[in-house]
């Protein structure tokens, strides 16, 4: 669930959710946050931190992520909060972010698990990398 200390940032726009404001301690400062919780970079300030949101924070969803999975999935939504230790990094894609959660899949499924999802939490946390592990 995503701490009550962050502030929504919005698309002027459009009013499309394209992140939080996470409060940083210092001051005057705020971490860009993105909707599954990830920094999109150093502490700064509130406009600075938002502009960031505007620009990048939809954006930045969209590409491979790596997420501990077991190895094969199971057929249905897979709770993944809490990887088993013998669980394996994975390449995966976001399927839907919410405030409560965010869903994965494999991002090249073999055909017996196209339909196989996972579960994490919001703040996903160490559990999703943008980078392989």
């Amino acid at each position: 669930m995503i701490p009550t200390s962050w502030t929504p940032v919005h698309r002027p726009s459009d009013a499309e959710h394209v992140g939080y404001l996470a409060p940083d301690g210092a001051p005057g400062l705020v971490v860009p946050t993105s909707l599954v919780g990830l920094p999109l970079g150093p502490a700064q300030p509130s406009v600075q931190a938002a502009a960031v949101l505007v620009a990048d924070g939809l954006r930045s969803l969209d590409r491979r992520w790596w997420c501990r999975l077991p190895s094969p999935m199971p057929a249905d939504v897979l709770p993944a909060a809490e990887p088993e230790p013998d669980w394996g990094w994975h390449p995966v894609v976001l399927v839907e972010v919410s405030p409560e959660g965010c869903t994965v899949r494999l991002e090249m499924a073999e055909p017996a698990q196209l339909r196989a999802r996972a579960l994490l939490p919001v703040p996903v946390g160490e559990l999703l990398r943008a980078a392989a592990p």
